[in-house]
C-alpha cells in the first residue's frame, strides 16, 4: 500500500497543471479576490483606490501560484509581501484587515480550483492543499510583519516629531495662539481643553516612558518630554462622567509635582513652572504626586528664601536657644498650626495646656510671631515649612 509520501509524489504534475491552470486565469482571480474583499470593513470606500487594490491582488495572487509551482515561499520569489505591507501601513488599512485580505487569497484560488476539477481530481487537490495554504500563510506572515515594521517607524516619527512641538510648547516661543494652535495640531489635541502636568525628578523618566508605551496600547494619549534634570509629563484631563484619568493610575509610585485642570494648551508652561517647583520641595520619603495645594506652603517659603531670606530672618532667633529646646518649641508651633487649639495641641503633644501656651510665648519672644493671630501663624505656617 502507498504511502503519504508517495501518493503525493505521483500526484505531483497534476496538482501542478492545476497551478497552472490558475496562473492562466490570474484575472478572473482577482475579479472574484476584489468581490469579497468589499466585506472586509478596511477596504469598503476604504483609503485603497480600486485601482491600487486590482493591482496588488494581481501581483499578489500571480506570486502566490508562482511560488506553489516552484515549491518556494514568496518572500524566495520576490520584494512584494514587503513593499505591500509597507504601502498599507502608510495608507492607514488597519492590520486585522490587511491580514484577512491576504488570506482571502487561499480562498479565491481553493474555490476557483474546487470548481475547475473533475471527480478524479479531488484526490490530489487534497494532497496538496496543505502546500497552497502555506504558501499563501508565509506570505501573510510577510505582509503583516513588514506592515508592523513601518507602523512602528511611523510611530516613532510621530513620537519625534510630537517631541519637537512639545520642547518648543515649554520653550519661550510657544504661548503665541497662533503657535499654540500649530502645537495642537501637531499633538492631535484640543488646543481649548483641559489638561494635567507633572513634573517629576529625571530618573522618574523611564517610569513616564514606560506608562507613556502601556497607555498607548490603550488609546490613550500621555506626552512626555526629558529636559535637563527633570521630565515634564502632560495629557489632556478631560474625563467623561468624572471619570478618574488612566495617566494618573500609571503614574502611581512617581513622586512630583502635578497641576490639574489647567486651562488649555497655552496655559501648560505655566502649570509646568508651577510644577516643578512642587517637585523641588519634595521630601526624600514623598513617592507621590503632590499638587499645590499640599505644597503650597514649602512652594512659598522656597520662593522667598531664595529671594529674600526670608525663613532665616524671621527663624534667626531659635539659634540662640539649644536644639533640644528649639525643637521642642517648633514642634509645639506646627501642632498648634496644625490644629488651632491650646487643647487638641496639647493632647497630641501629650502635656497640659498651659504649657502648650508658655511655649507658643516663648516663640514669640523668638521670632516676634503671635501664631494666635491668624495673619502671623499664616506667616509662621510657611516658615516653618
Amino acid at each position: 500500500m502507498k504511502d503519504l509520501a508517495d501518493r503525493r509524489r505521483e500526484s505531483l504534475p497534476r496538482w501542478r497543471e492545476h497551478v497552472s491552470a490558475m496562473t492562466d486565469e490570474v484575472d478572473a482571480l482577482v475579479a472574484t479576490f476584489l468581490e469579497r474583499v468589499d466585506d472586509i470593513a478596511g477596504y469598503r470606500a476604504g483609503p485603497v483606490s480600486e485601482e491600487q487594490l486590482q493591482e496588488s491582488a494581481h501581483s499578489s495572487l500571480a506570486l502566490i501560484l508562482s511560488a506553489v509551482a516552484t515549491d518556494s515561499t514568496t518572500t524566495q520569489l520576490s520584494s512584494l509581501p514587503g513593499e505591500l505591507g509597507r504601502l498599507r501601513a502608510r495608507q492607514g488599512v488597519p492590520g486585522e484587515d490587511l491580514v484577512a485580505a491576504v488570506q482571502l487569497d487561499f480562498g479565491v484560488i481553493w474555490s476557483a480550483m474546487l470548481s475547475r476539477a473533475r471527480d478524479s481530481d479531488m484526490a490530489v487537490l487534497a494532497l496538496h492543499v496543505e502546500n497552497l495554504w502555506s504558501v499563501v500563510d508565509d506570505y501573510a506572515r510577510a505582509v503583516q510583519q513588514s506592515y508592523l515594521e513601518e507602523r512602528a517607524l511611523m510611530a516613532a516619527a510621530t513620537r519625534d516629531e510630537q517631541l519637537t512641538y512639545l520642547a518648543e510648547l515649554l520653550g519661550p516661543a510657544g504661548r503665541s495662539p497662533r503657535n499654540v494652535q500649530n502645537i495642537a495640531r501637531a499633538l492631535g489635541v484640543d488646543a481649548d481643553a483641559a489638561f494635567t502636568v507633572v513634573v517629576a525628578d529625571a530618573a522618574a523618566s523611564h517610569h513616564a516612558h514606560r506608562a507613556a508605551a502601556q497607555l498607548s496600547t490603550l488609546g490613550e494619549q500621555l506626552f512626555v518630554l526629558n529636559q535637563p534634570g527633570r521630565v515634564v509629563v502632560m495629557w489632556p484631563a478631560s474625563r467623561p462622567g468624572g471619570q478618574p484619568d488612566p495617566q494618573l493610575r500609571q503614574l502611581r509610585g512617581m513622586a512630583g509635582g502635578l497641576v490639574p485642570d489647567v486651562a488649555g494648551l497655552g496655559a501648560v508652561p505655566g502649570a509646568a513652572a508651577t510644577a516643578f517647583e512642587i517637585c523641588r520641595t519634595l521630601r526624600p520619603d514623598e513617592n507621590e504626586l503632590v499638587t499645590l495645594a499640599q505644597a503650597w506652603t514649602r512652594v512659598t517659603k522656597s520662593q522667598l528664601d531664595e529671594r529674600h531670606g526670608f525663613s532665616d530672618a524671621l527663624l534667626a532667633g531659635l539659634g540662640t536657644v539649644p536644639e533640644p529646646e528649639r525643637e521642642v518649641i517648633v514642634e509645639t508651633v506646627r501642632a498648634y498650626l496644625a490644629t488651632g487649639s491650646l487643647s487638641a495641641s496639647a493632647e497630641r503633644l501629650y502635656c497640659h495646656r498651659n504649657t502648650v501656651l508658655n511655649r507658643l510665648g516663648r516663640f514669640q519672644k523668638l521670632t516676634g510671631l503671635d501664631v494666635t493671630v491668624p495673619d502671623q501663624a499664616a506667616v509662621a505656617l510657611v516658615a516653618l515649612a
